[in-house]
């Protein structure tokens, strides 16, 4: 079995189009090319993923099982590309960040959302210490960045940046004075 990136390309793209000449187009080959990749591609598998009786092939329950595969890989590949491309530029490949354990996880979530689509080869650790730790934890050099609540005596060693403002409410029992 020699399978190739080439194919489970052309295999994804035909069931994302829905046809072959559509994949084709998509990936800008001739639809013959296309065609031939994912007859190889069953040949190698020793796997029909088509049914090719109609106007449009439909994925034999064989092929929906391997196209879940097929996209994993891709995706992988593309993860592989990025992290090479990231080291080609200096970009770290991980990040330890450590976050205030009472900082908003709606907030938060957010950010890592935000930070996850700008560096995507980027590995994120999350440290979640109690507010006076967080600036200890990347003064010792176990976090790379900390996001903590303002305080009034932050270490001089360290540089700080406000990254915004996060809404708070209060709530007491009536009762109370």
């Amino acid at each position: 079995m020699s399978l190739s990136l080439e194919q489970l390309q052309a295999f994804v793209a035909t069931v994302e189009t829905g046809s072959f000449s559509a994949a084709a187009r998509y990936l800008g080959k001739a639809q013959s090319a296309i065609s031939t990749a994912v007859s190889n591609l069953e040949i190698d598998l020793d796997n029909s993923l088509f049914v090719r009786s109609g106007r449009y092939p439909v994925l034999t329950p064989a092929g929906e099982r391997l196209l879940v595969e097929a996209r994993v890989i891709l995706e992988r590949c593309e993860h592989f590309r990025g992290v090479a491309k990231s080291l080609g530029e200096g970009v770290e490949s991980r990040l330890v960040l450590a976050v205030d354990e009472l900082y908003p996880e709606a907030t938060l979530g957010g950010l890592m959302e935000e930070f996850s689509r700008r560096f995507p080869s980027v590995e994120l650790e999350l440290l979640f210490p109690l507010m006076e730790d967080v600036s200890r934890l990347v003064l010792e050099d176990r976090a790379d960045l900390g996001i903590m609540w303002r305080q009034e005596i932050l270490p001089s060693a360290l540089n700080f940046h406000g990254l915004g403002w996060v809404s708070m409410k209060w709530c007491a029992r009536r009762t109370m004075s």
